[in-house]
Formats: C-alpha cells, sequence, structure tokens
C-alpha cells in the first residue's frame, strides 16, 4: 500500500524575499534605537545640568554663600563652586574618550556624545516660540555662548550673568561610528534670574515646547 505525500518546499525566490523583508525590519530597528539613544543622551545631560543647578541654589541659600558657575569650553566643562571649593563638575564630550575624574574629587558624570552649543542647529542663537514667563506672549531666550561664560548663583537664589533669562543649549552630535546626524535632539535649559529653571526640547517642526 503507498501513501501519497504532498511535499512541497520553498522556491528561491521566496527565501530572498523573506531575507529581504528580515533585512528592511531590522534596519528600520537600527535606526529607531540609534535615535532613541541620541535622545536619551541628550535628555540625560540636560537632566545632570538642571540637577545641578538647583543642588546649587539650595546649597547657596543654605550656607548663605554665593556660587559660581563656569563653562569652560575648551574641556567642556561646567564646574560649580563656593569660595575655591569645587561643589560639582559636569563633563560634556562628542568623542568616545573619557577624561577621566576631576584631581580634585568633585561630583563627575561624562555624558558621551552631548555637546554645549551656542546656537540651534538651524542657527538661531536663541530659543524662541516659547511663552516660557506665562504672560501670554512667546519669548525669544538668547542661548549663552560657547566662549567661557560665569554665572553666579546668589545666597538670595537669584542668578547673575543670564539677563532676564538665557538659555543652554544641549545637542547630541553624530555617533562615532556613523557620523549619522539624523535623529538628533536639541534641548535647552532655560535659567532665570529669579532662579527659576525650566526645560524645553526642539521639535520636529521646528518649534520648541516646555516639558
Amino acid at each position: 500500500m503507498s501513501i501519497s505525500r504532498n511535499e512541497k518546499g520553498y522556491s528561491l525566490i521566496e527565501l530572498l524575499v523573506v531575507i529581504a523583508i528580515l533585512a528592511i525590519v531590522m534596519a528600520v530597528a537600527a535606526f529607531s534605537y540609534r535615535t532613541a539613544m541620541r535622545a536619551s543622551r541628550v535628555k540625560q545631560g540636560l537632566s545632570d545640568l538642571y540637577d545641578a543647578f538647583s543642588r546649587s541654589r539650595s546649597e547657596a541659600i543654605i550656607q548663605n554663600g554665593d556660587i559660581t558657575v563656569i563653562y569652560t569650553p575648551a574641556d567642556r566643562t561646567v564646574t560649580f563652586k563656593q569660595g575655591s571649593t569645587v561643589l560639582s563638575r559636569i563633563v560634556f564630550s562628542n568623542t568616545s574618550t573619557d577624561p577621566g575624574n576631576p584631581k580634585d574629587g568633585a561630583d563627575y558624570h561624562f555624558e558621551k556624545y552631548t555637546v554645549i552649543q551656542s546656537s540651534t542647529r538651524g542657527g538661531s542663537a536663541s530659543v524662541t516660540g516659547l511663552d516660557v514667563d506665562g504672560d501670554g506672549t512667546n519669548d525669544n531666550i538668547p542661548i549663552l555662548a560657547d566662549s567661557a561664560v560665569n554665572i553666579t548663583i546668589q545666597q538670595t537664589g537669584a542668578i547673575i550673568g543670564v539677563g532676564d533669562a538665557s538659555a543652554v543649549l544641549l545637542m547630541h552630535q553624530g555617533d562615532i561610528d556613523d557620523n549619522d546626524a539624523s535623529g538628533e535632539r536639541q534641548y535647552a535649559l532655560i535659567i532665570f534670574r529669579t532662579g527659576l529653571l525650566k526645560k524645553a526640547r526642539h521639535m520636529t517642526d521646528g518649534s520648541w515646547e516646555l516639558f
């Protein structure tokens, strides 16, 4: 007695189609992952800067002494000092080389691939289109230049060196492996003279929003 079996394999064309679909799916997933990582790195750098300013302002009020904030472009550091004592330091870099812990033993953070910018990707020297003070009118908040910047957090909690308000702009630069600039997200820390801090992010349509 014979049993008839209807055996059918896959053709070469069908296999090639499946492989092509898998390759496309993997490429899209990899692109989405890189984009998410870029945004995550910049957002983390912004949060660290926000927290450092908040802690320093509280420290200035509690200790009844001014705190200076110094940005040094040469080594991409933001240093918070009270007198000669370094309270904290944030190191930003667009390379994969860890610059090492500071010798003074201050708090330390290395935010790889994230840099402080003096202008937006479109070339603007301000954060625009935001009603940051809640008066119903959009404001233009100037971005602090990438030359050496000195800010003073006074013992009253007020901040000198930012006008009524200024922004520190952070942006992720292309990964060291592919130098891909797509998906880069810009974030800004907006610092008010009163000591108020706000976070803003640049949207894909060119606008800014607080978050």
